[in-house]
């Protein structure tokens, strides 16, 4: 379902800040004159939301005011921060979201985008807020009577998840969290203010470093997996400003090697290939894009080839691929567009912007995506030479083979025998 109550939680002494800028409460901080508590408000009510109440006061802490909030609503209801700069696409996002379960937004990496270092959580959606308020006063029991400690270290969403004081939950996602990595950050120290400022500017104008995102989604497929991190690598000294972002998909071991191919790895529960790309998206910072499947390969001139084409000011560029079990050339289905596998493509970010893929669908994501993407009179460069090398045979359960076996339906709600 849909969240309609909101709370912001505007009440902290945010002590650690000793009156820096001449605000004790950061909620009252401007930012491009503007008070944070203001623009959350002001946000809110952009998207359709005119039901939220700003909590000044009546609680002795966050974990006190979670379980109060929850008693007050008596309905579904969403929490955010009074005391952190939210972009206006994570609002829209969390205002559109139709969800059941309890949702947390979860940055599980250091956001390159602000300097400030990961956060626990901007924002909580609760559908059950039933469920809600019974955990939130066990949690609080528990914290009373001296069982369990409430600190720096041992934060609520981590006891809803199950996790003990000892537990360390590391950069993971799970089924719970919502990926996000833009500008919204919660300003923990004075230090993370003056970094967040720092870079404010050039986010703010969309400006984007001058590399690639390479985006690789993995299910299982570790052993290949190596092969293609192994040739980007080697490719990469040539080009190190590259960035070679891998999605781990619910994969059933983690691949924190990656790492040493000079790869960002992100755990995230399955979800299927269109919420590992989305995840990818996120986490991208080029000024151009490029996605990988792990089970396939790419030429030895890939990324020459790509910033070569995209440092000339194109919006995309479209290449034919290998087909390895054949050793032939794919051809282009569609004059227009090319192919419609999006590994077969580059994008300049101007064109993606807050474009998704549908995580609804099991097969056709990439023409349902490039259909949103693309437009009439952007400047495309449509190439001869393969750069992709397409391994046919690799996997042949995958949601494509198995859809065209009669397996799957196309979306995954379609009802239909």
């Amino acid at each position: 379902m849909k969240i309609n109550k909101w709370f912001i939680l505007a009440g902290g002494s945010a002590t650690r800040w000793e009156g820096y800028l001449g605000h004790k409460n950061k909620c009252y901080i401007e930012i491009d004159g503007e008070p944070l508590v203001d623009r959350t408000i002001r946000l809110l009510e952009q998207n359709g939301i005119h039901n939220y109440d700003v909590v000044l006061e009546g609680y002795g802490s966050k974990r006190e005011a979670f379980e109060g909030i929850a008693r007050k609503a008596q309905e579904p209801f969403g929490i955010l921060l009074g005391d952190c700069y939210y972009t206006e696409a994570i609002i829209k996002d969390a205002v559109e979201r139709d969800e059941t379960e309890w949702k947390h937004y979860y940055n599980c990496l250091p956001n390159q985008w602000t300097g400030c270092t990961w956060e626990e959580g901007y924002i909580h959606l609760v559908p059950n807020w039933e469920w809600w308020l019974e955990k939130m006063s066990e949690f609080n029991r528990k914290c009373d009577s001296g069982e369990i400690h409430f600190g720096a270290d041992y934060q609520i969403d981590r006891y809803l998840r199950g996790y003990s004081p000892d537990e360390y939950r590391g950069a993971t996602l799970d089924e719970h969290d919502i990926y996000w990595n833009d500008e919204t950050d919660d300003f923990d120290y004075p230090s993370d203010y003056d970094k967040f400022i720092e870079r404010h500017e050039k986010n703010k104008s969309g400006i984007r470093d001058d590399r690639l995102s390479v985006i690789i989604t993995n299910y299982n497929n570790n052993k290949l997996l190596r092969i293609v991190l192994e040739n980007l690598s080697r490719q990469k000294a040539d080009y190190p400003e590259t960035e070679i972002i891998v999605v781990n998909d619910g994969s059933d071991e983690r691949i924190d090697w990656v790492l040493g191919y000079g790869a960002q790895n992100i755990e995230k529960p399955n979800g299927g290939v269109s919420s590992a790309r989305n995840v990818g998206l996120m986490a991208a910072h080029g000024r151009y894009v490029a996605f990988v499947d792990a089970d396939d390969d790419v030429e030895p001139y890939y990324l020459h080839k790509l910033y070569g084409i995209m440092r000339e000011g194109y919006d995309y560029a479209v290449f034919p691929f290998y087909a390895v079990s054949e050793n032939a050339i794919g051809r282009a289905r569609d004059e227009l567009i090319g192919n419609y596998a999006v590994w077969a493509w580059c994008f300049n970010w101007d064109i993606i912007k807050n474009e998704r893929f549908d995580e609804n669908l099991n097969v056709a994501e990439d023409v349902d995506w490039l259909r949103r993407v693309i437009k009439e009179g952007m400047k495309r460069f449509k190439s001869a030479d393969a750069i992709y090398r397409y391994n046919w045979n690799a996997n042949p359960n995958s949601l494509s083979k198995r859809f065209n076996r009669g397996d799957l339906k196309w979306k995954k709600s379609d009802k239909r025998e």
